[in-house]
């Protein structure tokens, strides 16, 4: 439950980190490698997140992909 806990705030923290000025998403970061997923997070928020985070996202129901 602590590791779901960890990779949820780890996700949400590079979002932040992601949110383009003119209200947009993107993703391949330079200090990921570009490795980074587009997910639909609870149906409602488009989200960039590092692959490693995808698992966790996808089992609490988020989907891949934009919103």
């Amino acid at each position: 439950m602590k590791l779901i806990i960890v990779l949820m705030l780890a996700a949400g923290l590079t979002a932040c980190g992601t949110y383009g000025s003119r209200g947009g998403y993107y993703g391949g970061s330079s200090k990921a490698g570009g490795d980074t997923v587009t997910v639909c997070h609870k149906g409602k928020k488009t989200m960039e997140l590092p692959r490693s985070a995808l698992d966790a996202h996808l089992g609490h129901g988020d989907r891949r992909g934009r919103c």
